[in-house]
């Protein structure tokens, strides 16, 4: 089945906006905001050499790949769909991705005319011969109607009318059976399935609302009439649906962005209930379409590509079908929902296409909305950057030598760089060598943190594209997969994006074309410890006052429950530093030399001791710590 995508094409504010966005000069930064009020940009933005584009989230054109699905949508925000009550969803069906299952005598139940209508005739259990009528009860197959709703609803109520022309013909007995999906195809007529939501008998009237039990989500109806021996007239069968749509999406125009762009920050503001599950994602593009379309050449089976505009003109015996253009274009990648503070977009850069989703998967009470998107895009450093690291095995908490090696194509009008940076779950430590194709060059390290490293290097432009970067530098691989991410920058341009590395073949002199690194079956796993100092004097001169508890987490997916506490040589707890749930990375707590109550604890020693225990896994280690005054 497919379901209905409900979309609008661009209005005329629309069409200012995409004047805006093919009027922005080739060398700013530009941000690109979807939603929210629409106001000026920040003077400070312009006079910062900064362009501004706002968009609405109407601005939707099918013909771009701008759709949407059961979604609450305005010029300013998007949102799960809160069902009306009061529509009858039956009509729809067909264009949700639905469809009306049973012979065509069966249709006039679900157009909302009750001027035609569905002559039910008599019928017995015990008179049935054919194998495939089928009985529950006195409830049989050739009395079921079904409807598959192409989308999962909460349905509310369902309305019967029958019997509107002689009140002789009124449905008297009737059973409700609701689904996620379609229990049987095997037949065109259904048969009575159960167990049924509701059941009713002895009905006398000719409009009757049939209140429904909770659902969470159904996707099929059934609704069986109970065997007769007078001909039945069933005019309509209405079904009517309350709460959130179980899911809504907002898919963006393709974006043209006139030239190849690196990808800034993703920033978005909204809101969400505890159930509701909301994904943002972006994927890019080298052309117009992240669709291949197929012809068939009339050499066996061979096929060719052709434009989108030439394929709806073929006859169906030459259309061969379309395929994702997998080279052309990335698939999603999908971000953390929140407030966003901003997380770097992810998608494959520089390219000149972009586009956004934005999905909500919505269960109880509350739904989700999106109020503002904006993403960050500026003229490329450099045409292509591929990078790989070496070696992609290490053991786990070891001290290792890597070689990360990047590989740049620098066009005539890439801006060039002056700044790399390198970020990683590893534990980063020093940088031991810079080299620029063989040759040792200088270089300074700016910025020195435990998984961020920021390097100035010579300035590299159009003159020494494909000259090999290689960086060494050493790092301890906490967990299986971790990777190194390099960006470049230019110092020139602090306002620009930096410009993501992609991983491939960028030294012949290594094998692996990745930036990730696996662990081996050696070496330190899931838990280190240090203490220091060696003797804790909390006597408050400011020297050795607390100790320092620093632990490692390595190799573990997901979380450990961590305890860190300290006992006396007697094996009693007396501190309770630290409780928590964490994962793969560096700790610090502090003791003051105190006990549960606050006061200090005689002098001598005391055991530190760290626990981590995983679903799979549990590690404990101890350091001896003494305390004076």
């Amino acid at each position: 089945m497919t379901s209905r995508l409900r979309a609008r094409k661009v209005g005329r504010a629309g069409l200012l906006a995409w004047f805006l966005l093919a009027a922005v000069p080739a060398d700013a930064l530009v941000i690109y905001r979807i939603g929210g009020q629409q106001r000026p940009p920040p003077p400070e933005l312009g006079q910062a050499g900064v362009e501004f584009v706002q968009l609405s989230w109407t601005d939707l054109d099918p013909t771009a790949g701008g759709e949407t699905l059961d979604l609450d949508l305005s010029p300013e925000s998007i949102g799960s769909l809160l069902r009306d009550p009061t529509v009858n969803i039956a009509p729809t069906a067909q264009q949700e991705g639905g469809e009306y299952i049973g012979p065509a005598i069966h249709l006039p139940v679900w157009d909302a005319d009750p001027t035609t209508f569905w002559e039910s005739t008599p019928y017995l259990c015990a008179q049935f011969s054919a194998s495939y009528l089928l009985c529950a009860d006195d409830f049989g197959t050739v009395g079921t109607v079904n409807i598959a709703l192409g989308a999962l609803y909460q349905i509310d109520r369902i309305r019967l009318t029958s019997g509107l022309r002689d009140p002789g013909r009124t449905v008297q007995g009737v059973r409700v059976f609701l689904s996620r999906q379609i229990p049987s195809r095997s037949i065109t007529i259904q048969p009575p399935f159960s167990p049924w939501a509701v059941e009713i008998r002895d009905n006398r009237e000719q409009v009757l609302d049939i209140q429904l039990p909770h659902n969470d989500r159904t996707g099929f109806v059934q609704v069986a009439v109970q065997q007769h021996t007078e001909s039945w007239e069933v005019h309509d069968i209405e079904i009517y649906a309350k709460g959130f749509a179980g899911r809504s999406v907002y898919t963006s125009n393709i974006l043209d962005l006139g030239r190849p762009m690196a990808w800034g920050q993703l920033r978005w503001s909204g809101s969400k209930g505890e159930e509701t599950e909301v994904q943002v994602q972006t994927r890019s593009g080298d052309d117009d379409s992240p669709e291949l379309f197929w012809r068939f050449t009339g050499r066996g089976e061979e096929k060719a590509v052709v434009s989108a505009a030439a394929y709806a003109e073929l006859a169906p015996g030459e259309k061969a079908g379309m395929s994702y253009d997998v080279r052309g274009w990335s698939f999603w990648s999908t971000y953390e929902f929140g407030d966003s503070l901003g997380t770097q977009v992810v998608s494959p850069s520089s390219r000149r296409y972009f586009q956004l989703q934005v999905s909500f998967a919505t269960q109880g009470d509350e739904g989700g909305s999106l109020q503002a998107l904006e993403f960050r895009a500026s003229v490329p450093l450099a045409t292509e950057l591929v990078g790989e690291v070496w070696p992609v095995q290490a053991d786990v908490g070891q001290a290792t030598q890597f070689t990360y090696a990047m590989l740049p194509t620098i066009g005539a009008v890439d801006a060039g760089f002056d700044l790399l940076e390198i970020e990683s779950p590893a534990l980063l430590g020093a940088v031991r060598g810079l080299r620029i194709d063989e040759a040792q060059a200088a270089y300074t390290v700016e910025v020195q943190q435990p998984h961020r490293i920021v390097i100035r290097i010579p300035r590299q432009q159009a003159a020494d594209s494909g000259a090999l970067i290689e960086i060494d530098l050493e790092a301890r691989i906490l967990s299986y997969g971790d990777r190194f991410d390099v960006s470049v920058r230019d110092s020139a341009q602090p306002l620009e994006v930096p410009q993501r590395v992609s991983p491939g073949d960028a030294s012949s002199q290594f094998e692996g074309d990745r930036l990730t690194v696996a662990t081996s079956g050696a070496g330190r796993r899931l838990l280190q410890l240090s203490t220091a100092p060696a003797v804790l004097t909390p006597n408050g001169d400011g020297r050795n006052d607390v100790a320092q508890i620093g632990y490692e987490l390595y190799d573990i997916t997901g979380e450990a429950a961590v305890d860190v506490e300290i006992y006396d040589l007697a094996g009693r707890r007396v501190r309770r530093v630290h409780e928590a749930a964490e994962g793969v990375g560096t700790y610090v707590q502090t003791w003051d030399g105190r006990g549960e109550n606050g006061r200090l604890l005689p002098p001598g020693l005391y055991v530190v001791r760290v626990s981590a225990q995983t679903d799979g896994d549990a590690a404990t280690v101890t350091r001896v710590l003494g305390l004076a005054y």
